[in-house]
């Protein structure tokens, strides 16, 4: 890529994360990083209730500080944020895109933005029929390149992405708020005295896969009390009845699969990869999957970030 730069800070901003990496230009390998647990939800309600300035500014001043906190050859170097930052409750809210988008990414909208002798390049959301998304297209357009059928890409998270891919763009998508509706029903049901985060070992795993199995009839509202029944009556464990609620919730959301056209491409990082691989394994019944590793993931998003920068100048 002609013109690239030497380094470039990737800034990842979600609903409730912030990461921070100073990455290579020639191996998009991670130099250094910074995370927080400040995400844009919280960054909101803390402007909101200091009352003070502009919203940009208070965004940006949060920036900045962490910008100071990477060692001094890296802080002033050209910054790429996607995610949440571009959202109505972020920094600046800018326009969504429309579909279709690939792995040039030249239809996704992007605008640099001057903040005290740093430039920022705030990268937009995308609008689809009836559905959006802020943050994952910038990761799927990175992972196109490593797609080399049509198919559908998974993107796990709090509000999981299926991506339709069809000759080398994607064409539609839909949102699934599996990991949302699970720490909810974890922390806020009358099920979260009969669950409890624990090791996955072999039992928890058959009990992933029996809450997969029952995920696919499509019967989620009737099914889920079975994790209060399979506490008080069958005096499973809380562990156990955290992943059969997990492999419950995973298998709804992937149950379609089975009967889409081409590839499955999964890309995930963390627990939710072995969940979401295991899950794609029982559903799929000998169909096409490709899983990404994590490794792939995180450079995808990377090359994106650096593909929008050398477009943007």
């Amino acid at each position: 890529m002609a013109n690239r730069p030497e380094k470039f800070i990737s800034c990842d901003w979600g609903t409730t994360n912030f990461r921070l990496r100073v990455v290579d230009g020639d191996t998009l390998a991670v130099i250094t990083e910074l995370r927080s647990g400040t995400g844009i939800r919280q960054l909101d309600a803390d402007f909101r209730e200091s009352g003070k300035g502009s919203r940009f500014d208070y965004f940006a001043d949060y920036l900045s500080k962490q910008l100071d906190q990477l060692p001094g050859e890296y802080q002033y170097l050209p910054v790429v944020a996607s995610g949440m930052a571009s959202s109505s409750i972020g920094m600046k809210e800018l326009p969504y895109a429309r579909l279709p988008f690939g792995a040039a990414g030249t239809s996704l909208l992007s605008k640099w933005c001057e903040m005290e002798n740093r430039r920022l390049l705030l990268v937009s959301g995308v609008l689809g029929n009836g559905d959006i998304m802020r943050g994952e297209e910038v990761q799927a357009m990175g992972l196109a390149r490593e797609m080399e059928q049509d198919g559908v890409l998974i993107l796990p998270g709090t509000h999981a992405k299926h991506l339709t891919y069809r000759e080398s763009y994607f064409t539609d998508f839909t949102t699934h708020m599996t990991g949302e509706l699970f720490d909810v029903l974890v922390k806020n049901s009358i099920l979260s005295g009969s669950v409890a985060a624990g090791s996955f070992n072999e039992l928890e795993r058959a009990a992933f896969l029996e809450g997969v199995d029952t995920g696919k009839t499509g019967k989620l509202s009737s099914s889920l009390f079975r994790v209060r029944v399979g506490q008080v009556i069958g005096k499973r464990p809380p562990s156990e009845n955290y992943y059969y609620l997990s492999g419950l919730l995973i298998g709804e959301e992937l149950r379609h699969l089975s009967r889409a056209d081409g590839t499955i491409y999964l890309a995930a990082s963390g627990p939710t990869h072995e969940l979401y691989r295991l899950a794609l394994d029982r559903l799929m019944d000998g169909g096409l999957v490709k899983i990404f590793s994590e490794q792939v993931v995180d450079r995808a998003l990377h090359f994106a970030h650096q593909t929008l920068l050398h477009q943007h100048g």
